[in-house]
Formats: C-alpha cells, sequence, structure tokens
C-alpha cells in the first residue's frame, strides 16, 4: 500500500531570507534603538499627528493650499525669495563679513557721538574703495529707478 508523503511548504522567501530576518534584530540592534527613539520624539512633538493628519485630510490639504498659492502676490513673494537666495549666495562670505564689521564699528561711532566731519568724509568719499561702493549703489538706485 502507498505510504503518504510528508509535505511541508517551502518559505515563501525561501531558508536564507528567514534566517536573514532572525539575525538582522541583532546586528542592527543600535540602528533599531535609533530609530525607536527617533519615533518616540516624533511622537513627544507631535510630528506623528500632524504627519496621521495630513494624510487624512487628503486632497482637502492639496486644495487648501493650491487656494492659499493660487494668487498673484505669493507667486510674486515665491519668485522674490528665490531671487533673494540666489542673490545672498552669489555675495563672496569676505564681503559680507567686512560688511557687518563696518557696520558693527559705525553702529559704536554713533553710539560714542562722534560724528566724522565734513572733511573726514570728503576725504573717504575720495578713496578708490569708497568710489567702488557708490557705483554699485548708485547703478542699485538707477535699476529701482527703471524698475518704477
Amino acid at each position: 500500500m502507498a505510504q503518504p508523503i510528508s509535505f511541508a511548504p517551502a518559505p515563501a522567501n525561501g531558508h536564507a531570507a528567514d534566517a536573514h530576518l532572525r539575525e538582522a534584530p541583532h546586528k542592527h540592534a543600535d540602528a533599531i534603538l535609533s530609530g525607536l527613539e527617533l519615533l518616540q520624539l516624533m511622537h513627544d512633538r507631535g510630528v506623528l499627528e500632524l504627519a496621521r493628519g495630513m494624510l487624512g485630510a487628503g486632497g482637502k490639504l492639496v486644495d487648501s493650499v493650491t487656494a492659499a498659492v493660487d494668487n498673484p502676490e505669493t507667486l510674486r513673494a515665491f519668485r522674490n525669495f528665490i531671487l533673494l537666495t540666489k542673490f545672498f549666495g552669489s555675495i563672496p562670505p569676505d564681503v559680507l563679513a567686512s560688511l557687518v564689521r563696518t557696520v558693527t564699528e559705525g553702529a559704536e561711532r554713533e553710539k560714542a557721538h562722534r560724528a566724522p566731519g565734513i572733511l573726514q568724509l570728503l576725504r573717504k568719499l575720495s578713496s578708490e574703495n569708497s568710489r567702488h561702493a557708490l557705483a554699485v549703489a548708485l547703478d542699485l538706485v538707477e535699476s529701482v529707478g527703471k524698475g518704477l
């Protein structure tokens, strides 16, 4: 008479994948703990509730954002922000540091009420650096005037 054959279905991912999954918590314990700490911080700060609410709102949230952005003033503000970001990104840090230092020194001088004399101002105005700065300032004034 025929004997029944025992049948145990193979794991869907194979034996190697099951072994890998069993070893993963031991190999990656630090990463798992860090992930859980991050998850707890997000929960404590309300980030998870915010994300859940945004996902739950679905199309309503997209409609609200689209309605808020769909006006000329908002679009102009975004464009201006991008232009200002590009502008500030193009300024070399040493030039900006010099500007900050000069403004700080000027503010300190004004606190001490030591206003420069007319001759001192004319002497500064005749320097090559001052003329370069004045040329840039006048270019700026001219371009603003063209834009008006």
